[in-house]
């Protein structure tokens, strides 16, 4: 059956943070719980690192467990019970805008081969993305792209929060194939992680190209990947090796 379209994983497969990234969101988004936070009382560093430490597994355990991510509203709003602190609701809405967005201050870096790779696809595939979130929703990771001028080579956009639902749920995946207006059999997903993106892409009936630029396959690890590659510019060969089967 020919390749009609192909999906890819955003972060780590299209993008990767900058050097230090995740320090400095992480302390930017401190610095901004402490600023909402202080009319309310005298926290510790120890108190709240606690309670987002705390958050921090909650989100984790869901993504994993129910295939969902936990909208940024809501893990702050936990943040907050924890130090047992209510905001009011412009001071709240404004915080939580914050969080969204802080990745804009140092965006993201598109990955060595990814623009050249999408060019050359979009030529003869429709492309989508299904990608997970973390603080940082759909609407920032569009602005993402938008900015990189990658945004319209993109046919279909799943982000989980959008979704309501994560990789590896078959939902996604699902959703993406009716948009692409592909049978699951004629679409390649490539990511970097196994359990979400590329068993949860063979569970869909795709096919599955897994990029270990960003995330290399550990020792001990396997693969039910048609291809893996460390290198993204060979994705356009491999893709048409698939095609040509």
């Amino acid at each position: 059956m020919a390749i009609k379209a192909i999906s890819f994983d955003f972060w780590n497969t299209l993008f990767t943070e900058q050097p230090g990234g995740f320090a400095l969101y992480q302390q930017s988004r401190r610095r901004l719980l402490r600023e909402a936070v202080g009319r309310a009382g005298d926290f510790t560093d120890e108190q709240l690192d606690h309670a987002c430490l705390l958050e921090a597994e909650l989100h984790y355990q869901v993504w994993r467990e129910e295939h969902r991510t936990i909208p940024t509203a809501e893990r702050v709003g936990k943040i907050l019970t924890h130090i047992e602190v209510c905001l009011p609701d412009d001071v709240l809405a404004s915080l939580v805008s914050a969080y969204e967005e802080g990745i804009l201050e140092r965006p993201p870096l598109l990955i060595p081969g990814v623009r050249a790779s999408i060019q050359e696809l979009a030529r003869d595939y429709r492309l989508g993305i299904i990608s997970d979130v973390g603080f940082s929703p759909g609407r920032v990771l569009k602005e993402v792209l938008r900015r990189e001028e990658l945004l319209e080579a993109f046919d279909s956009l799943v982000f989980s929060d959008e979704a309501g639902r994560s990789k590896p749920h078959r939902t996604v995946f699902e959703r993406t194939a009716r948009v692409l207006a592909s049978d699951p059999r004629e679409i390649v997903h490539i990511g970097d992680l196994e359990y979400t993106d590329i068993v949860g892409a063979k569970t869909a009936g795709y096919h599955a190209i897994r990029f270990t630029g960003m995330t290399p396959i550990k020792e001990d690890e396997t693969t039910v990947a048609d291809y893996v590659t460390a290198d993204f510019t060979e994705v356009p060969r491999l893709i048409g090796e698939l095609a040509g089967r």
